[in-house]
Parts: C-alpha cells; sequence; structure tokens
C-alpha cells in the first residue's frame, strides 16, 4: 500500500511539473517591479541599512498631513512610502520636507527618496534624478474670498497673490501673469496671511485647495478660477541614480502600480476627486501587444517607449540669459556663476528685494532715534518731578522695559500672527507689513536707545546742572554714542528676521533663485558683502553725527535776574 501511495504521488507530480513554476512566477500579463540580483549603489545602501527614509510633504492633505489623533504623517504619498519600504523589506522613516530643501536633502544623501508634491519640470529634471513614469498631475487654483470679483487669471495683475516659497508656478504667475506674489516659506503661513487679507487669493495646486475648501467648509472662502499649468508629478532620488539600480527599480514599480491600478486605489481611499491622469496611466502601462508590454524598456538604451511617458515638460525658469566674456571667464577661474546678474527678472526682484530690506533698516534707525530721544527726555525729565511727575513716568518706564525685553522675532510673530488675525477677524484694516516691521524694530531698539540716552542726559545735567534737557542732548548723545552705534547695527540684522516673516521679497527672490539652479554660493556671499558695505556705510554716517556733535556748544541759558 504504501509502494502505491508513493507511485500514485511520484505521478501526480510529473504531471503536475509544468504547471507548479509557471503558477509560482508572475503571469506574463502581469507587469511587476523585480529587484537586481546584486544591487548597487543607494539601493544596496538602504537595503544594509535596513531602513528606507523618504521625504515627505506634513502640510499638504490629503497628500501628506500629520493625523491629529496622534501626530503621524499620513496621506496619499507616506501610503506610497510604506508600499515601497514594504516592497523592499525594510523599515520606514519618513522625514518632513519643504519645497524649498527637498531636491537638496536628496541630493546631499540625507533622505533616500523624495514624494513630496513635486511638478516635474524641465529645471528639475537638471537638478535631481526625477522617476519616470510621473504617479499623479495637477495644475494651479487660486483659493479665496467667496465675495471677490476675480474671474478671471489675468484679472489679478498687479494683485497681491500669496505663494509657497519652491512652488514650480511661482515664476510663471509673476513674471507672465504678472502678479504682485508675495511669498511664504509653508502652506500653513500663506493661509494664514490669505486669512489676514495680506493678499487676494492663494495660487497653489489644485489638489490641496479642492481639498482644503472641502474639509474647512468655510462660506467666506473657495476655490476660484479655472485650473492652469497642469504638469505630471514625479519622485525623485539623487541626481545620478536614476540610471542606477535604485532609480530603475522605483521606475519598474511606478510602471507596476500603474499598471495594477494601485494610484487608483490610493485616489479612492483619501478622497481625491478622479484625475484623469491617473485613468489614461492605468490603461496606457495596463496595455499590452503581442511580444509583450506596449510600454516596455528599448533593450539599447534602457529607457521606457516615449509614447508612455512625460518627455514635454514645463519650463518654469528663466530662459537662457546672454552673459558678457567676462563673466563666463571668471566662472571658468572660480566657478562663480553670475548669470543672475544678466537675468532682468531675477536682477529686478533681487534688486527690489534687497531694496525694501535696506530701506526697512534705515526706517528703522531713524525710527530706533527718534523714539529713544523722545523716550529719554521724557523719562530724564520725570525722574526729576515730583510725585505725580513720577506716577507719569511709570507707563514710560514701563514701555520701554516691555520694547527692550521682548526679542524682536517675537514681537513680529505676535503681530503677524496673532494680533493680524484677530484685526482682519473683526474687520479692521490690517496694517502693512512694511510700516509693521518697521514700528516694531523702531521701538525695540529705539527703547534701548532711550535708556542709554536717559543716562546720558543724567551725566550731562549732573556736570552742567544750569543746562536745560534740550541743551544738554546734544553731548548726552556723545556720551551715549557706542551704545547708539551698536543698537542701531544690530537693526541691519534684525532686518533679516522681517525676510523671513514680513518682507520675504528677498529671501523669496534667493530661494528661487536657487531653485531653479542658482549658484548658492555666489549668491549668498554676495548678500553677504552687500550687507557688510551697508553696514561699514551707517558707521561712516555716524562718524560724521558724531563730529558735527562734538562742535555743537552747550547753550547755557540765562537766568532771568542773574545779571542785576
Amino acid at each position: 500500500m504504501t509502494c502505491l501511495m508513493r507511485l500514485c504521488l511520484l505521478g501526480l507530480m510529473l504531471l503536475a511539473g509544468p504547471v507548479l513554476p509557471q503558477t509560482a512566477e508572475t503571469p506574463a500579463t502581469e507587469r511587476r517591479a523585480e529587484m537586481p540580483e546584486n544591487p548597487q549603489g543607494r539601493l544596496d545602501h538602504i537595503l544594509r541599512r535596513g531602513t528606507l527614509i523618504v521625504g515627505v510633504k506634513d502640510d499638504y492633505p490629503p497628500m501628506g498631513y500629520r493625523d491629529p489623533s496622534n501626530g503621524g504623517i499620513v496621506g496619499f504619498e507616506p501610503d506610497m512610502a510604506r508600499a515601497i519600504a514594504a516592497r523592499l523589506g525594510v523599515a520606514l522613516d519618513l522625514v518632513p520636507v519643504t519645497s524649498n530643501n527637498r531636491l537638496g536633502r536628496v541630493n546631499q544623501g540625507q533622505i533616500d527618496l523624495v514624494i513630496a508634491t513635486m511638478g516635474d519640470t524641465a529645471e528639475r529634471r537638471g537638478q535631481a534624478g526625477l522617476i519616470q513614469p510621473n504617479y499623479y498631475a495637477s495644475g494651479v487654483a487660486l483659493y479665496g474670498r467667496s465675495d471677490h470679483p476675480y474671474t478671471d487669471w489675468g484679472q489679478l495683475r498687479g494683485r497681491p497673490v500669496c505663494l509657497v516659497q519652491g512652488a514650480y508656478f511661482n515664476r510663471i504667475l509673476d513674471d507672465t501673469y504678472l502678479v504682485s506674489a508675495q511669498y511664504y516659506p509653508s502652506s500653513r503661513d500663506a493661509l494664514l496671511a490669505l486669512r489676514q487679507d495680506a493678499c487676494v487669493g492663494w495660487a497653489f495646486d489644485d489638489v490641496a485647495l479642492v481639498s482644503l475648501a472641502a474639509e474647512e467648509a468655510d462660506a467666506n472662502f473657495t476655490v476660484k478660477l479655472p485650473s492652469i499649468l497642469a504638469t505630471p508629478w514625479a519622485i525623485a532620488v539623487a541626481q545620478g541614480e536614476e540610471t542606477a539600480d535604485w532609480g530603475l527599480f522605483l521606475s519598474d514599480l511606478m510602471a507596476e502600480w500603474h499598471a495594477q491600478g494601485k494610484f487608483l486605489e490610493l485616489q479612492d481611499k483619501w478622497g481625491l476627486l478622479p484625475n484623469p491622469y491617473l485613468t489614461t496611466a492605468q490603461e496606457i502601462w495596463a496595455r499590452s501587444g503581442e511580444d509583450g508590454f506596449y510600454c516596455a524598456r528599448d533593450p539599447e538604451t534602457g529607457d521606457y517607449t516615449a509614447t508612455c511617458v512625460t518627455t514635454d515638460v514645463l519650463r518654469t525658469g528663466a530662459p537662457p540669459v546672454d552673459v558678457p566674456a567676462w563673466a563666463e571667464a571668471i566662472q571658468d577661474a572660480t566657478g562663480w556663476d553670475l548669470s543672475v546678474l544678466f537675468d532682468a527678472y531675477d536682477r529686478t526682484r533681487l534688486t527690489r528685494g534687497l531694496g525694501m530690506t535696506l530701506a526697512l533698516s534705515l526706517c528703522a534707525i531713524l525710527g530706533a532715534l527718534l523714539i529713544g530721544i523722545t523716550l529719554g527726555l521724557i523719562n530724564a525729565g520725570l525722574s526729576q518731578a515730583a510725585l505725580l511727575g513720577r506716577l507719569f513716568r511709570a507707563p514710560v518706564l514701563a514701555i520701554i522695559t516691555l520694547a527692550r525685553m521682548t526679542p524682536p522675532i517675537l514681537q513680529l510673530y505676535i503681530v503677524f500672527f496673532g494680533l493680524g488675525g484677530l484685526m482682519s477677524n473683526a474687520g479692521h484694516v490690517t496694517p502693512g507689513a512694511f510700516v509693521t516691521a518697521a514700528l516694531i524694530f523702531s521701538f525695540y531698539a529705539g527703547a534701548t536707545n532711550a535708556v542709554l540716552i536717559t543716562h546720558g542726559l543724567q551725566q550731562e545735567r549732573a556736570a552742567h546742572p544750569e543746562a536745560d534737557l534740550i541743551h544738554a542732548l546734544p553731548k548726552a548723545l556723545i556720551r551715549s554714542y557706542d551704545g547708539l552705534v551698536s543698537t542701531c547695527v544690530n537693526i541691519v540684522k534684525a532686518a533679516g528676521m522681517a525676510s523671513a516673516i514680513a518682507l520675504t521679497e528677498l529671501i523669496a527672490t534667493v530661494n528661487l533663485i536657487i531653485t531653479e539652479g542658482g549658484n548658492a554660493s555666489v549668491l549668498m556671499n554676495g548678500l553677504l558683502v552687500l550687507y557688510f558695505v551697508f553696514v561699514m556705510s551707517v558707521l561712516w554716517l555716524f562718524q560724521r553725527v558724531r563730529r558735527v556733535l562734538l562742535r555743537a556748544p552747550i547753550s547755557r541759558p540765562t537766568v532771568q535776574g542773574l545779571s542785576e
């Protein structure tokens, strides 16, 4: 009986032999990304480390955002990252990135992969390894107040529009549609600025804005204007890795997911509107021919069929500019790319941003001196008064102490993101960013100047009791000269804070140029030199003022009847 059973089993195995290997393999009609036998480069590094590090957005629902219940990052793109890690058999580390830093981090090796709502543009293809096929597509819409009358993008010419730094469409909106661009470092900041009426609308990816409108259900705000500048999205690896094992594996995986409809499943899971790009891509990548898949790699080049991947992408940066021979010679000798100086668009924005920052510094210096002198005279005068005068001195001291001890960056945040919101919601007019920042810096430095001038006046009155406060002021300024100079020079440094919070023109322009491939070293060192020259000019001006004050004699008014 035992021998008979063995013979039966052997017969079954022989019969099933030709079938079992085929069922164990992937069917010929099912596209599947396969790992190379001996992975090299970044892929080998990931497998050895045992962790995949992916840069994702955490402020862009539903593509990537923080789960309110536990603070974890969830969404369409984090799900993609989890699926990639699962295919590799490694752990996953999600790292929040922004539009400004995502490509820098992947090229520096801080992260292995970027899946962060990144549009596939001509400029970005030269800055990192963008993976084909693309995995999504979107356009640009405007989110604004429901009662705004705008029905066409052309009506936004010259109007303030909130933008997020690093977005691919920023330059086109600024340079072609001629909006008055107001740049902010993140989506949260741009939305807050919109609610404070800093702009007439927030131009951003239509996917995020439609989701935001549905989530908030605020009748006062809605998505306005038709979508424009549609572009596909790409995941990115470090430059050069797109043609290595890591990039090829990801490329095959994207193709597999399109063919199997995984992106359509994620679209439904996260409540996104039907995306025509995903529907068309699924049909294309699932299509089979007589000899295999319609979308296959060329055996010589290794590239996918041109009809299956995105080849014609949007150019969002600067067109080529004519650079003089002397600038090319400098670049050849030092590596300094000076083309930004010859791009009219970049040069104009840099000049405008730098001029605004320097103007803010000058206004704050003058305001700090005026406030310091005024409060110093009042403080010194009331300190010698009777009891009633000293009572009036208390609020003056309170103002000086509060303005002096509160860091200017905290004051900026309180005013722009606290009081500004309250004033906007209450229907009051929100003061302009320049005026607000100038007043904050003027009172901050002016309070310190008031203390210095008060001490100088008291010392001068002690040395010359017959002189009144006004006539003692020039010599008091000389006594406190070094402290006043130090305080006013610090205003120039503090103006950089306004570039990050209030007046974002300069820092946004620099970031945009760097994002488009500009030389970061040239830009940052150039700004450093300009700030140095400006500080030295301020010091020179103070030296000239000091010479005038040294020549000013103390007027000693005669007291009526003293000579009689």
